[in-house]
């Protein structure tokens, strides 16, 4: 089995165990930046300055705490509307930034073959059994195993393809659904692979705002 792994924006990895070649993308990261102005006792400006940050790693994992499941942190006390769950889509990859988790589930249930649109294409990690976990500041959820089922009773209808991935937020009882519940954090644009009946595929995404200098 090969893996292939694709970059998107603010360093987002997802791996694909499939049989496909390795692909990458460079990733582009975080940022912020400080700007300071300096006045005379006259209030002219006569300096100014804007310089790039430094993130620490208390930041970094104070970020990653309050936006992913199971992690726990600071300032979190419950893991409603964070971000957890894996969602495979058979649709044509959206490039725009505003799409939404409405309309990549629309897009997902018109691209899909099957007669009644029951699959469960969305798995979020049970607690305590294939939690997301942060280590280093690097967040990973998975693997998460799809399986196809030519009646449907799974995650994926058999003879579909699977083209892109989306990460959305997690299930608050950790349940198998269809459709990203109401926040598409990221897509990924991947190789294409179809699914037989019974046939499987294993589905790791990691997110990284690690530094290599914090």
């Amino acid at each position: 089995m090969l893996k292939l792994a694709a970059f998107g924006l603010l360093g987002f990895l997802v791996v694909l165990i499939l049989p496909a070649n390795a692909d990458e993308q460079t990733p582009s990261f975080l940022y912020g930046a400080a700007t300071l102005v300096a006045y005379d006792a006259n209030g002219n400006e006569f300096f100014a300055q804007t310089v790039h940050n430094r993130l620490f790693d208390q930041g970094e994992d104070f970020m990653l705490n309050q936006a992913f499941t199971d992690i726990g942190g600071p300032g979190v006390t419950v893991d409603t509307d964070q971000i957890g769950a894996i969602c495979l889509s058979a649709a044509t990859p959206s490039v725009d930034e505003t799409h939404t988790n409405t309309l990549f589930n629309a897009a997902h249930d018109a691209a899909d073959t099957s007669p009644s649109d029951a699959s469960f294409n969305c798995i979020t990690p049970v607690t305590g059994v294939n939690p997301v976990t942060s280590t280093g500041q690097v967040v990973t959820i998975g693997p998460l195993t799809f399986t196809a089922r030519t009646d449907e009773s799974l995650h994926w209808f058999a003879g579909d393809t699977v083209t892109n991935i989306g990460i959305c937020d997690a299930h608050v009882s950790n349940t198998d659904i269809r459709g990203c519940q109401t926040y598409l954090f990221a897509v990924v644009d991947t190789s294409d692979v179809t699914l037989a009946d019974t046939e499987t595929v294993d589905v790791t995404y990691t997110f990284d705002i690690s530094s290599s200098t914090s």
